[in-house]
């Protein structure tokens, strides 16, 4: 190989790096904290519904993201994709890591929306970027890896987070000043792709998109309830220790790594909607061990079935999403697809808050079972007309 060639591979191997690198603050951005949850709610026990509001610390920033994620869309398309990004890693460094040294309950929030803010103008920019790099072959490879990335991120935030939960509840806030060793890397690998005229037919992006969108809130609605439900069933209910809320979830990440990594495999040899209905049987098996457990030991063989699911689930949908769009368009519906994902998240322990109340979150992850069981045969019915 020249050495023309060599500096050329060796660009496309730091560009890959930094996008994946990128993809991790997605998951660092509310994962990290899950381990402080039923701490920071003993610690302000003194406000009025604290362990309902405490759930806002991963929730508030995935409203903000579903609120500025369109606006972040557009700034995205009109002023490129590299400002918006290291903007946004900015903001992320100075709202996630605020609860490290803000010790004030609602002031930590407003640092969370501040993080809300920073990952719409990350996600929205990355995702364009994704798509104006690589063609949809490679595209599919590149997801797989990323997917792969966001399981080991999230295998290692949340582990790192409860470790330092056990030591004070406000050290997992520090994870989110990483970022900063970033900076150099993606600033001698990433450039700003050249602007794509519209020559496509007018699209009704909205229109065209809208299944996407719809599916990307639904699933996140079911999914999310484990970041959000999960540590107050493992600490109150099975007497775990915040630790062990880590070592569940990072445990599930391993299989999520193993499987998204097979992601450019299995879809060529399956739709879009077949993989979806694999997601749901898996996720539907693993809600259902959930609701049964009586210890921690059996939460554990939940783990495989939610992790494969999870590895499936935001790998498939954004390699859809990207297949549907046209390159000019791809910075605004980059940012309806993460502001429905973040939507989603944000109202997930909104919906669930009255069936908890009423039959518990065993008897929540048991109906959660029986809607993912049902979906997935809507899938098969829709899959083999």
């Amino acid at each position: 190989m020249s050495s023309d060639g060599k500096r050329e591979f060796m660009n496309k191997i730091k560009i890959q790096i930094s996008l994946l690198l990128i993809a991790t603050l997605g998951v660092m951005s509310g994962i990290t904290v899950v381990s402080s949850l039923p701490l920071i709610a003993h610690k302000f026990s003194n406000i009025e519904h604290i362990e309902f509001l405490s759930k806002l610390m991963l929730t508030i920033p995935s409203m903000m993201i579903a609120l500025f994620a369109p606006f972040a869309g557009h700034i995205v398309d009109r002023f490129g994709r590299l400002k918006p990004l290291y903007g946004g890693i900015i903001l992320f460094i100075i709202g996630g890591s605020s609860g490290f040294y803000l010790h004030d309950f609602y002031v930590i929030l407003i640092g969370r929306a501040l993080l809300g803010i920073a990952v719409a103008l990350i996600m929205t920019s990355s995702t364009a970027l994704i798509g104006d790099y690589f063609n949809e072959e490679l595209r599919h490879k590149f997801m797989a890896k990323q997917g792969m990335a966001v399981a080991l991120g999230g295998i290692v935030f949340i582990s790192l987070g409860g470790l330092l939960a056990q030591i004070h509840w406000s050290y997992p806030f520090a994870i989110y000043l990483l970022p900063i060793l970033f900076f150099p890397l993606l600033l001698s690998s990433l450039y700003e792709p050249k602007k794509h005229s519209e020559l496509d037919e007018d699209l009704n992006v909205s229109t065209k998109l809208f299944p996407v969108y719809l599916t990307a809130f639904f699933v996140m609605v079911l999914f999310y309830m484990l970041p959000t439900q999960l540590p107050y069933l493992i600490v109150n209910t099975l007497g775990g220790k915040p630790q062990t809320v880590g070592f569940v979830i990072a445990t599930a990440m391993i299989f999520n790594a193993l499987t998204s990594i097979q992601y450019a495999k299995i879809k060529a040899k399956f739709s879009y909607i077949q993989i979806y209905m694999a997601t749901f049987i898996l996720f539907g098996t693993g809600v259902f061990i959930v609701s049964e457990a009586k210890s921690i030991t059996e939460l554990f063989f939940a783990t495989a079935p939610l992790g494969m699911a999870f590895g499936l689930l935001l790998v498939n949908t954004s390699a859809w999403f990207l297949s549907q769009v046209p390159p000019h368009k791809r910075g605004k519906a980059s940012g309806m697809l993460t502001s429905s994902f973040f939507l989603g998240q944000f109202s997930s322990p909104l919906l669930f808050e009255p069936i908890v109340l009423a039959y518990g979150i065993q008897g929540l992850f048991f109906i959660v079972s029986l809607v993912s069981f049902f979906t997935a045969f809507v899938l098969f019915v829709k899959s083999y007309k």
